[in-house]
């Protein structure tokens, strides 16, 4: 019995029976479109095979209006065929393209199923998340330490709803966190064999393809102290005198590094605002909410639960509730020794990659809403930071003789999963009252009653 209690309790199991459950259910109560840019996701896998014309099908005109749906409207998008006749074969495939197949899979196999709207996006969220659940699930069992963690960073209803979706959030999930697995594996392990250059370089083509920021994430394996196996024993004797230099002189080179930055930042930044233009535009953004209204919005909530068309949002104390429990997953005792350096700087990806994506949108995204020279940038989103979360983990294993946390392993896991049960619970209840039944959101419990009551 011990052993069945034991198999059940596996992360990796758990995450494959509460996904299964809760990823489909959100495929058929979350109405099609209704999660961000899904229209522009189903245009864009569609375009890996067939060029937009003037006569090809507009996905970008599906009806994506906020609030109740008009039921017979929306049935029209399922019963409706739609004619694919004047659509141009081109074959279009991008690396970047690539993030969606799956979506493109199963949008191919709703078209021959009943070529209609919904019939196709439904198919095409069912095939992503068939990628999702089951990439993650592989993931998690491999990790050396953060399979809780994981477990339930994956099942946030943030990432339930992208997996539920066309969203290509899936795949840069999905690659973040299957280099994280690698790492795990190398910074125990600690030789550089060939199977970890095979898939160091399959995972460092998954950080390209997704976003170009990931690509930053490969810095942490100078950190991991690796070797060769022994027949290049040349090589790791002058990576060992490399490491003793750098030991030697690390604060030289920190200080070197750190200069470096900021004169590329100087640079790069010289033409667009300056550095001081663009570090008080990050003040404001992060800081200021009485400047940048999206601060506790889109961009905190928005790394939990601020769902639908940001039509609704996992309220304030159950967010809390969720960082205590992550809190406690990541201070939870592993079996491991890292070293700091390692440690520190996984810590430091998370605000630093978040600094990297709200700069980017500043450049790319702000303009077109805000115009030139706004002091805030607008256009990131909680869910671009959400991966990154895992990579605190190996921070708190690092610092494990100072703030470590000793818990029952079956008290902890019985905690992630009630947790995330009503996580998903009050995602269900706000999207019936949102989408489905917004009239009775108010008094249907005193509707019901009153039902009931005759």
């Amino acid at each position: 019995m011990k052993t069945m209690d034991q198999k059940i309790e596996k992360p990796e199991k758990i995450f494959l029976l509460l996904s299964c459950i809760f990823i489909s259910l959100s495929i058929f109560l979350m109405p099609i479109a209704r999660v961000p840019d899904e229209k522009s996701h189903a245009r864009m896998a569609w375009g890996i095979l067939y060029e937009k014309t003037d006569n090809s099908f507009q996905w970008q005109k599906i009806d994506n209006t906020r609030g109740e749906i008009d039921t017979e409207a929306y049935n029209q998008l399922f019963s409706q065929k739609v004619d694919f006749s004047n659509e141009k074969f081109k074959i279009s495939l991008p690396p970047k393209r690539i993030m969606q197949l799956p979506q493109l899979f199963g949008m191919l196999l709703g078209r021959v199923i009943y070529p209609s709207v919904g019939v196709m996006i439904t198919l095409g969220r069912i095939f992503n998340a068939l990628f999702y659940i089951l990439m993650m699930y592989f993931i998690i069992k491999y990790l050396k330490y953060g399979k809780t963690a994981l477990m339930f960073i994956s099942l946030l209803p943030i990432m339930i709803q992208q997996s539920a979706s066309l969203s290509y959030d899936v795949m840069n999930f999905v690659a973040i966190t299957g280099f994280f697995a690698i790492l795990s594996n190398l910074s125990i392990e600690k030789i550089l064999t060939r199977k970890y250059v095979i898939l160091l370089l399959i995972s460092a083509i998954g950080l390209y393809i997704t976003k170009m920021n990931n690509l930053i994430l490969l810095f942490l394996l100078l950190t991991l102290n690796l070797r060769l196996p022994e027949k290049f024993c040349t090589i790791n004797r002058w990576i060992d005198n490399s490491e003793k230099v750098v030991k030697k002189y690390k604060y030289i080179f920190l200080f070197s590094a750190m200069i470096l930055l900021l004169a590329f930042s100087i640079f790069y930044l010289k033409d667009k605002g300056g550095i001081t233009n663009f570090a008080q535009v990050m003040l404001n953004t992060i800081l200021d909410n009485n400047l940048n209204p999206h601060l506790n919005t889109y961009l905190t909530t928005g790394m939990f639960g601020y769902l639908g068309m940001f039509d609704f949002q996992i309220p304030m104390w159950l967010i809390f509730i969720d960082i205590a429990v992550l809190t406690m997953l990541l201070m939870k005792n592993e079996p491991y020794e890292l070293n700091k350096g390692y440690g520190m700087l996984s810590g430091w990806m998370l605000p630093f990659q978040a600094i990297i994506i709200i700069g980017g949108m500043y450049f790319a995204w702000t303009p077109v809403v805000l115009g030139e020279d706004a002091l805030i940038s607008q256009g990131a989103q909680g869910r671009y930071f959400v991966p990154f979360l895992i990579y605190l983990v190996p921070l708190f294993i690092s610092c494990k003789e100072k703030m470590t946390v000793i818990f029952k392993e079956k008290s902890i896991i019985r905690l992630t999963v009630i947790t995330i049960i009503v996580n998903f619970s009050l995602m269900v209840y706000l999207i019936l009252l949102t989408y489905w039944f917004p009239l009775q959101e108010a008094e249907w419990l005193i509707n019901f009653r009153e039902w009931i009551g005759g």
